[in-house]
């Protein structure tokens, strides 16, 4: 991270990253998991990842894409501890085994709004004291009741630090049509996530809209300052817009996600360029990841709204892992309870013991 812009590293974007040189901590920490010794990056997430199915089928779906650049289907690797008891009797043994690291931890899906789980799993974290708590949806539940309340008020009341929330279109419609929901009306309109925006901020959770660059929809500068406007309305004053994720074609099971994104893809770097010659553009910093590259800004000063700009390439991410050989970039909480080094459960499995799913 740096407060001073430096040209190559938007050149080169992740192929810059050094972990000692330009991450976030420039450090690796040895931990004892189950018995056996780890070296994980120093700053590393842990993704509890949902093991709700999404209710709806972006056609830039994350989800899908990641297997994919493996190889495999989504449906071919996915699989679900439903015992409530073996899973939370994990998902502790997990934040036990990581407390030495105390890694900042992001809910994901899935579909996390859609999760019955969720409650349950925001307690589990507040109690641990997990740090820097994020939840990632497309927000179609948040207002639903859970547990006697809605579910917007679990976030905010378990500590949640931030609620990052899919918005692919300031436009109800063109929304709908990129995110295609599988219920009718389930994405909230602006005047549900004006409420959600007022809950989670008494609560002390600073909301985030995630948006997609993507051509014909938001793919320039008039579409990046329509969305701004859009979440400002809101009563949001932070915006993430991601380019569609890169992938190696020759490793690579081409579904509808790739072929969307091989035609949409809007390249952030022009755009990046452009943004620059504006007055109403600030520069903060730029942010080295491991197979992604981020840049933020401040739009209309002090009382603006911070913008964050993000690129990931996943082939660059395997290529990280065969340089820095050992080293555990990331920590993901599988649907069957299991906690590995990759988003594929079959991939760099790290426990818990059967042992530990049976605690308690």
């Amino acid at each position: 991270m740096n407060a001073r812009f430096i040209p190559e590293w938007r050149t080169q974007q992740s192929e810059a990253f050094d972990l000692a040189a330009n991450s976030t901590a420039g450090d690796t920490v040895t931990l004892d998991l189950w018995g056996r010794t780890a070296t994980v990056y120093a700053n590393a997430n842990l993704s509890i990842y949902s093991t709700q199915p999404c209710n709806a089928r972006c056609a830039f779906c994350v989800e899908e894409l990641r297997p994919a650049s493996r190889g495999v289907a989504l449906g071919a690797q996915k699989t679900v501890e439903s015992d409530d008891s073996r899973y939370f009797a994990a998902m502790q043994s997990v934040l036990d085994a990581l407390r030495p690291l105390n890694p900042s931890v992001s809910v994901t899906g899935g579909e996390p709004s859609q999760d019955a789980r969720l409650p349950r799993i925001l307690r589990t974290l507040q109690a641990h004291g997990a740090r820097k708590r994020t939840v990632t949806t497309n927000g179609s539940g948040l207002l639903d009741v859970r547990e006697g309340r809605p579910l917007i008020d679990w976030v905010a009341d378990s500590g949640v630090a931030h609620l990052n929330i899919s918005r692919a279109h300031s436009d109800e419609r063109i929304n709908a049509k990129l995110m295609r929901y599988r219920d009718s009306g389930a994405s909230p309109d602006a005047q549900a996530l004006r409420e959600i925006v007022k809950r989670a901020r008494r609560g002390g959770t600073r909301v985030r809209l995630s948006c997609v660059l993507v051509a014909n929809a938001v793919d320039d500068v008039a579409g990046v300052l329509a969305y701004l406007d859009f979440a400002a309305s809101l009563g949001v004053d932070n915006v993430i817009f991601r380019q569609l994720m890169l992938t190696d074609p020759s490793t690579t099971q081409e579904n509808f996600v790739t072929k969307f994104s091989a035609r949409r893809r809007v390249a952030m770097t022009p755009l990046l360029a452009e943004l620059a010659q504006r007055a109403d553009f600030t520069f903060q910093r730029q942010v080295m990841g491991y197979y992604y590259y981020v840049e933020v800004w401040r739009y209309r000063g002090t009382d603006g709204i911070d913008v964050v700009f993000e690129g990931a390439d996943l082939a660059q991410l395997e290529r990280t892992k065969h340089r820095m050989p050992g080293v555990i970039q990331e920590l993901i909480f599988h649907p069957n309870a299991r906690l590995a080094s990759t988003w594929q459960p079959w991939d760099g499995i790290l426990g818990p013991p059967v042992r530990d799913m049976t605690a308690g």
